[in-house]
């Protein structure tokens, strides 16, 4: 049997290599693979979706008996091992269209036992392939089966998500305004696409996971977690402002006191002057 470029199998039969159509996790996106290493180009799929950039379903290709353009070496897709994702654009032979996201989307590669096109002489940055080979490759995909079996740690308070209206909304929406005013979000208590977009973007600048979900995590970023003042002396005490070097790109959380501070709060009232 042929072998495409990385060392797999290749034929123009699907079911000789047991080709399936499979779905990018969270997205529409599907995409024909070889069913044994499927899961890893749909890790890397689900990744790119939420860290890279939103996969559109008709701009993302998977197994495609064919040779390398301009080579006469089987493609990679030939063996069903291969994805090009959002192809428009990031055009073959053009360097930088990932951005700064290059050198993530390399490790996030190299970590499921694949290799990105950006690495190869001629650019290819919306190409991802499996260079494993195949006994390696097994070992990825049940290191990825564990890791996706583990059950993540319970989480601790309120867990907001899109379609969420409450008084907790509508705080973490002021807030979220105040870290990113160039979104110009509508505080509204309504947790909708928009505020999604919000929470993502303050996960990417924060070094979370940007799901788009208020957990514990990005609830204590916001100034919101179990640890931190309540809403009500939030909302009763101060506006939470945001202070930091750059307008809209807060260093940390500065919580104006009332009139009245703690100190004095605290202290003795003054004396009385006796009457004369």
């Amino acid at each position: 049997m042929a072998t495409s470029q990385n060392g797999w199998p290749a034929s123009p039969d699907p079911a000789e290599l047991d080709i399936r159509t499979f779905v990018v996790p969270d997205t529409d996106v599907r995409l024909p693979l070889r069913a044994d290493i499927a899961p890893l180009l749909l890790e890397m799929g689900r990744w790119w979706h939420h860290e890279v950039e939103p996969l559109r379903a008709d701009w993302c290709r998977g197994y495609s008996y064919r040779r390398v353009h301009g080579g006469g070496a089987l493609s990679s897709h030939a063996s069903g091992t291969a994805v090009d994702f959002n192809v428009p654009l990031h055009p073959a032979g053009r360097a930088g269209t990932l951005g700064p996201h290059r050198v993530a989307v390399t490790r996030k590669a190299a970590s499921l036992g694949l290799r990105s096109g950006a690495l190869h002489r001629r650019p290819d940055e919306m190409h991802v392939e499996v260079i494993a080979p195949a006994q390696r490759a097994s070992e990825f995909v049940a290191a990825l089966a564990a890791q996706c079996s583990t059950p993540p740690p319970p989480e601790q308070g309120p867990v907001l998500r899109r379609g969420a209206r409450d008084g907790l909304v509508h705080e973490a929406q002021r807030l979220l305004d105040a870290w990113c005013p160039y979104l110009r979000l509508a505080v509204d208590g309504v947790f909708g696409p928009a505020t999604e977009v919000a929470v993502r973007e303050l996960q990417r600048r924060t070094g979370l996971t940007a799901d788009g979900v208020i957990g514990p995590e990005t609830l204590r970023v916001l100034g919101l977690g179990a640890d931190q003042p309540s809403r009500r002396s939030i909302r009763h005490n101060a506006d939470a402002v945001p202070s930091g070097d750059h307008p809209g790109r807060p260093s940390a959380l500065f919580i104006a006191p009332n009139s009245r501070s703690r100190a004095s709060r605290g202290s003795s009232p003054p004396a009385r002057t006796p009457a004369a």
